[in-house]
């Protein structure tokens, strides 16, 4: 078997025995009686009901991320290690472990904390204030993330190989994008994966390249990675995303608005929280499927884009084989598989697409 398809079958395995694991748990906190034990002990901590939400979210937590950590590590440590994607060491990655489930957390918290209080003081409308809420947090991540959450995790330094840097300006004057920085950053100190990405809003965009892509893909593979980044830019694809997002998150609060009137609390009885985010994780798996496919058309619509902008379906084709290769992509997974967990389109799918637009250039050359 393909290193490949052997590095996806046990991922796959993981990814759904984690769903299982975290259903199972869920479920289970909620039927024993372990959620309203612990919202009593939090109460009698504090008669202040944010203070009691706030301790038994931290309990609720710390059990939660103790179940799941074993799958954890065999997906984020040992899976990685095997097929020789991560160099991290173990002490790293447990470093990094840890700084993510510290932003988790408090973004968790913070959330949960919110549609709380909205529910308290409008329990007819809480649903709607909570989306928006909801939007206005993922803007205000979207434009602090270069700034604040990736130097947590990875060092820029600005690009030093002047022909890329050239490439990716241009790029930048074709698709009329304000990037107000080229930077490097130090991928190759945790993985032997390749990326790259276009990050921020406004006074915060700036493009980033992996090492491991700055080194080891030459300068017509680098831009056909950052034409398709920047495309998603121009073509305004984020917001897209965002916007369906949004429309799915408002459908789940009402759903749960509704759901959870039948309950005496409703939604503001902290004992019912397991069963609410067993709610939200169903809703979840029915919902991803139509989100996955919305991403694929964009991510189609990116391609095309950057081929357009590059003239070069050739560079195209290279860059997404030499990526596939380096990280280990599926490249012709099952419809279900697919369905269920592609946001992009399959490799092969895209070298396809690449191939007819090649077909197509040609055959208008000739004419």
């Amino acid at each position: 078997m393909r290193p490949a398809k052997s590095y996806w079958r046990f991922k796959y395995a993981l990814i759904i025995s984690g769903l299982i694991l975290s259903i199972s748990f869920l479920a289970a906190f909620q039927l024993s009686g372990a959620s309203r034990l612990v919202s009593e002990a939090a109460f009698r901590l504090s008669g202040n009901p944010f203070i009691a939400l706030f301790a038994y979210l931290l309990i609720f937590g710390f059990l939660y991320a103790l179940v799941l950590f074993p799958l954890d590590f065999c997906e984020g440590f040992m899976l990685e290690r095997r097929f020789g994607l991560s160099v991290e060491p173990f002490a790293a990655w447990l470093k990094d472990e840890a700084k993510r489930s510290m932003l988790s957390s408090v973004f968790f918290i913070v959330m949960v904390e919110a549609v709380y209080a909205m529910a308290l003081k409008f329990p007819h409308y809480w649903w709607i204030l909570s989306a928006a809420f909801w939007i206005a947090v993922s803007v205000f991540l979207a434009k602090i993330f270069p700034v604040i959450i990736i130097p947590l995790f990875y060092s820029y330094k600005p690009l030093s190989k002047r022909e890329i840097k050239d490439r990716v300006l241009g790029l930048a004057g074709k698709f009329g994008i304000k990037v107000i920085e080229v930077c490097e950053i130090d991928f190759s100190k945790k993985t032997r994966k390749s990326n790259a990405a276009v990050v921020g809003l406004g006074g915060t965009r700036r493009v980033i390249l992996a090492d491991n892509l700055v080194n080891e893909f030459g300068p017509e593979e680098v831009s056909a990675v950052v034409a398709h980044e920047m495309a998603h830019h121009k073509r305004r694809h984020m917001w897209q995303l965002l916007a369906m997002s949004a429309a799915s998150t408002a459908l789940f609060f009402f759903i749960l608005h509704k759901s959870f009137q039948h309950f005496s609390g409703g939604i503001s009885d902290i004992a019912l929280f397991p069963a609410a985010y067993l709610l939200f994780m169903l809703y979840e798996m029915i919902a991803m499927p139509a989100r996955h496919a919305f991403s694929r058309r964009l991510e189609r619509e990116a391609d095309e884009m950057a081929i357009a902008a590059t003239g070069s379906a050739e560079d195209f084709i290279s860059m997404m084989r030499k990526l596939s290769e380096k990280n280990l992509a599926d490249e012709r997974p099952g419809n279900i598989m697919k369905w269920l967990f592609y946001s992009h389109p399959p490799v092969s799918e895209r070298i396809r697409m690449a191939e007819e637009m090649r077909r197509d250039g040609e055959k208008k050359d000739l004419q």
